[in-house]
């Protein structure tokens, strides 16, 4: 790469990594299929990772810009998750075959993900170990032939965190294994989080076909894509909360389209578009974000939200929850909804019992407590 290379705006680099993710999703179809994977989709993952790790980039943090700033980006988890997805293919495709279950038993997961231990690579082999022994007993102890269902939080469960949301894409290894098992252990595996569906949300950011072994939900599980379709649970949300969220959502748009708040779509949080509110991320971990330009942020969004609902009746804006993001929500009378409700709605929808059989249930924050307590009423086997 040229020393002259110009960095990349936020959107530019957004779509070239939505790009390195569509090259994923045809492999993770492919290998789910025992398809033969071309090495062109080889090549362009290895162009990605060269791209991505040019002079852009100073060791993990890459220059992005916006019509107003340049400023810099932790992309350790974009530059990662492609490293391991090369090495993972590299193993598994090296015998020449397509029947990648057989060949899955020679991947040395040990040696290709070792490495990426917080702690050491000894400690990873251990957890592996104790996480191999732990599933094989869960699926082994089904009653009556009856598989279990397995119900998991995203972010930090199934997914590391990622320093930009709009970002953290799930990598080809984690979503094939996620696949097989689903697919061939479990009746139902779901996936309950706390972002978007869409815009950009989970189905955006996963590898697995969205039409796959696992169903995948936003929102705290208020809406789900089930059978090709989004399907939203609206309970608690008055029409008039709908049409200020929707408006509030136009607004913010405007506020984003090439003005100095463009580079807030790539800060921590990002812009999360969910049903019955909408996070904003504020300030990242490095705190790369000038104070002044942080307020003024703030201040802009107080001002569209005053647009949409200038008597404070129906929103109201969170900000003490965390220094990294602030939430816009709906006013609401009765319970608020949590994943355990989300569990219940797709329980419901898919005429499904969490009584029958085992439930297995995955989650690293308080707020997936709730999908364990609804679990544990209905089933002890959890």
């Amino acid at each position: 790469m040229e020393n002259n290379v110009q960095p990349q705006s936020v959107d530019e680099f957004r779509s070239f990594l939505y790009s390195a993710q569509g090259i994923r999703k045809t492999i993770i179809q492919k290998l789910l299929k025992n398809e033969p994977i071309e090495n062109e989709l080889i090549d362009r993952l290895r162009h990605a990772i060269e791209e991505l790790t040019d002079n852009r980039t100073k060791g993990e943090m890459r220059s992005v810009t916006t019509k107003y700033s340049q400023f810099s980006i932790d992309i350790r988890d974009e530059i990662n998750g492609l490293r391991k997805d090369l090495a993972f293919l590299g193993q598994l495709l090296s015998s020449g075959s397509n029947n990648y279950s057989d060949c899955l038993e020679s991947v040395d997961f040990v040696k290709i993900l070792g490495p990426y231990h917080p702690k050491k690579e000894e400690q990873f082999k251990v957890e592996l170990e104790d996480c191999v022994r732990f599933l094989t007993g869960f699926v082994s102890g089904s009653e009556n032939g009856t598989k279990p269902m397995f119900i998991t939080d995203w972010d930090g469960t199934m997914k590391d965190y990622c320093s930009q949301y709009a970002t953290n894409i799930q990598p080809v290894y984690s979503a094939y294994l996620m696949g097989r098992f689903a697919r061939e252990y479990t009746r139902a595996t779901a996936v309950l989080t706390a972002g978007p569906l869409r815009g950009p949300g989970i189905l955006d950011l996963t590898a697995l076909p969205i039409n796959g072994p696992v169903m995948f939900s936003g929102s705290w599980g208020r809406e789900w894509f089930l059978k090709n379709k989004r399907v939203v649970h609206d309970v608690g949300i008055e029409d008039e909360g709908f049409d200020a969220i929707s408006r509030l959502k136009d607004e913010l748009n405007e506020l984003f389209e090439g003005g100095e708040f463009s580079q807030f779509a790539l800060v921590g949080s990002g812009v999360q578009l969910k049903v019955d509110r909408i996070t904003l991320g504020v300030q990242s971990v490095f705190s790369h974000v000038p104070e002044d330009l942080k307020l003024r942020y703030i201040d802009a969004v107080k001002e569209r939200i005053h647009r949409v609902d200038p008597y404070n009746r129906i929103l109201f804006l969170e900000e003490a929850g965390s220094k990294f993001e602030i939430e816009i929500c709906l006013k609401s009378s009765g319970e608020v909804w949590n994943k355990g409700n989300g569990v219940d709605a797709l329980v419901e929808t898919l005429r499904e019992s969490l009584s029958n059989g085992r439930v297995l249930v995955a989650g690293d924050t308080f707020s997936d407590l709730p999908m364990l307590q609804t679990a544990i009423q209905h089933n002890q086997q959890v």
